[in-house]
C-alpha cells in the first residue's frame, strides 16, 4: 500500500523496476557477489513468549513468511514490490500483495519442511547449500524475464507518448 501512490509516475516506477530486474537477474545468474537487498530484522522474543503455540505460528508466518522484514537470499522477491506500484487499483494491489505473500510464506515453509528430510545425512549443508544456489539462479533468470517484460513496457510508454 505504501508504494502504490507511486503508481502515477509510471516511467520512472518502471526505469526502476528494469534497472533493478536487470541488474540482480546478471548477478543471479552468473552467480556474482551481489547481494539481494533485506533487512536484519527477527520478531522480537516478547512478541511470542507466553503464547500459545498457534498465536507464535500465526505471529512468525504473518511477518516473516512473506520475506520482506527478514533476510531474504533472493533479489526477485523485492521486485514484486515495484511491479505492484505500477498497477492503478488499490483493491488488485491489496490482493496481489496478499497473494504473493501467501504464495512466498508457503513456499519458504515448504522448503523448510523439505531440508528437515535431510536433517540425518552427514551432507545436509551441502544439499541445502546447492539448492540455494539453483533457486537463486532460477530467481535470476525470473528477473531477467522481468527485465525483459519491462523493456518491453517501457519503450510501449515511450512510443504513446510519442518520443519514439
Amino acid at each position: 500500500m505504501l508504494l502504490w501512490p507511486l503508481g502515477g509516475i509510471l516511467g520512472v516506477v518502471s526505469l526502476v523496476a528494469w534497472v533493478y530486474a536487470f541488474a540482480f537477474g546478471i548477478a543471479e545468474s552468473f552467480g556474482l557477489p551481489l547481494r539481494a537487498p533485506s533487512l536484519a530484522w527477527q520478531v522480537p522474543a516478547q512478541w511470542i513468549k507466553g503464547r500459545s503455540p498457534m498465536v507464535q505460528t500465526a505471529t512468525w508466518g504473518a511477518l516473516l513468511g512473506p520475506g520482506l522484514v527478514t533476510r531474504n537470499p533472493y533479489a526477485g522477491m523485492w521486485l514484486v514490490l515495484l511491479l505492484i506500484a505500477l498497477n492503478h487499483s488499490l483493491f488488485t494491489v491489496l490482493v496481489l500483495g496478499m497473494a504473493v505473500g501467501i504464495a512466498h510464506g508457503g513456499a519458504r515453509a515448504l522448503g523448510v519442511l523439505s531440508n528437515r528430510r535431510h536433517l540425518d545425512t552427514n551432507c545436509t549443508h551441502l544439499l541445502i547449500l546447492g539448492a540455494q544456489m539453483y533457486w537463486r539462479f532460477i530467481d535470476g533468470l525470473a528477473l531477467l524475464l522481468a527485465a525483459g517484460a519491462l523493456a518491453a513496457y517501457i519503450l510501449s510508454l515511450l512510443v504513446m507518448d510519442g518520443y519514439l
